[in-house]
């Protein structure tokens, strides 16, 4: 027991000891929003290269980075102002803001909400405003849409397991609430709403929510086991439920065959993305947590329409190879880009095994008048990621995150134009993995 004691003593005081030296603002108390956006206005979000949950914000100008320099951006805390105000890094940001998911990250994420942050005056990220959520004794992802300053939709499955939640992201009051469990019972009458212990089995908007054209789509999911999100291997379908933005009404359920999962089971890894022209992809990893997995696939629904196209796919395994999977997707100039694994992805593993035993995964352009024919990006490869979508849209221009670990191979971000012009933007220690590239402005 002693000596128990003493490892922790000795553990507890060696890290206060590298906070202190290293990282004295992480729990700055200044929440001042910043209202000045002319400088210190990017934002790039990272995870530590030991473990996922540690989440970190630097904000910086872009015009002063060398691209050709190696920064390690707590030591150079001249150009990089750092926080950690204890949340992952969102998908979703506008103006001055992002939204985060997941809250307590000094270990697994363990807090569902939203989480608003954004810069105090000393150029640091705070939480300036937060939604509760339920965790009730389970912790599923949930997605969260913004349709525009004063639309958004949660899931809260500890508010009603099959309910969406409607609020104002700008002000950050909660609205209406649609519950969704009497339309799920009409189109699955035979369906098993929980387990004996009461753990819900179907679940809205945990793996997908987005919108076009006056329409939310949120997935439903029926699980076979509630703890371990697990979908039967006798399920072979995808669904989604249709609902009206402007009446917050149900329409209708649809269905793709050959998918039973979209994204990662992951808040903060977005797997859908709209095209200039109104058409709304999703991407599937295959992922059905300890069941084999299914071939990886990216489909849509086109503009003008409310069903998946069923003459239209990707077929990442058919282009790529069995066992391969594409791990981010974004439309970019009417293109679609992807992350996709050069050898199959090791759903049986950490993602730690997975960068352990190097796998690498590439970035490729598609267009998608040719879905069956692909171009490599000349930027090198990558560490898998399961919380990182690797894909932003800053300034009119595509940033992609390239994170490694492993000491030696490039770790940083490029850029690529309209004119299709790729361009190094910035490397980093590889200590420090990016996850997502942000621009903040009133």
């Amino acid at each position: 027991m002693k000596i128990k004691i003493s490892y922790r003593f000795f553990s507890v005081l060696s890290t206060l000891l590298f906070f202190s030296c290293t990282l004295d603002n992480i729990d700055d108390e200044n929440n001042l929003p910043k209202t000045d956006f002319s400088s210190f206005n990017y934002v790039l979000a990272t995870e530590d290269s030991t473990t996922p949950d540690i989440t970190r914000f630097f904000s910086f100008n872009l015009s002063e980075i060398d691209p050709e320099m190696k920064y390690d951006l707590i030591d150079n805390n001249s150009l990089f102002v750092n926080s950690d105000p204890s949340t992952s890094s969102g998908h979703n940001f506008f103006k001055n803001y992002i939204f985060s998911m997941a809250k307590d990250k000094k270990g697994y994420s363990s807090t569902p909400g939203i989480y608003r942050l954004t810069l105090n005056t000393d150029n640091r990220m705070f939480i300036d405003s937060e939604i509760f959520i339920g965790k009730n004794n389970l912790f599923p992802s949930r997605k969260l849409c913004i349709v525009d300053d004063h639309t958004g939709y949660f899931y809260n499955e500890d508010l009603g397991q099959q309910t969406i939640q409607k609020f104002d992201p700008t002000t950050m009051m909660v609205k209406e609430t649609l519950d969704l469990k009497p339309y799920i019972e009409a189109f699955r009458p035979d369906a098993e709403f929980q387990d004996p212990y009461g753990n819900n089995l179907v679940r809205t908007g945990s793996l997908v929510m987005d919108y076009k054209e006056d329409k939310l789509y949120v997935s439903v999911v029926f699980l076979e086991t509630a703890n371990f999100n697990l979908i039967s291997q006798s399920e072979n379908n995808f669904y989604l439920a249709v609902i009206d933005i402007p009446t917050f009404s149900f329409e209708k359920i649809i269905q793709y065959e050959g998918a039973k999962t979209v994204g990662f089971f992951v808040s903060e890894n977005n797997p859908t993305t709209k095209d200039e022209d109104g058409n709304l992809y999703f991407c599937s990893w295959g992922w059905n947590q300890f069941y084999p997995h299914n071939p990886s696939k990216i489909f849509r629904i086109k503009k003008n329409e409310t069903e998946f196209d069923q003459d239209w796919m990707i077929d990442v395994e058919a282009l790529f190879g069995p066992g391969r999977v594409a791990q981010s997707i974004i439309s970019y100039n009417n293109k679609i880009y992807l992350h996709i694994s050069e050898e199959p992805y090791p759903f049986d593993s950490s993602e730690e095994t997975g960068t352990l035993t190097g796998l690498k995964m590439f970035y490729y352009e598609f267009d998608p008048n040719h879905p069956d024919e692909y171009h490599l990006l000349d930027i090198p490869p990558s560490n898998p990621a399961s919380r990182i979508n690797v894909f932003s849209i800053v300034d009119d221009k595509l940033f992609i995150a390239v994170p490694n670990s492993v000491p030696g191979n490039f770790n940083g971000v490029y850029s690529l134009d309209h004119d299709g012009n790729l361009k190094k933007e910035m490397t980093i220690d590889n200590k420090y993995r990016p996850t997502r590239f942000y621009k903040l402005g009133n």
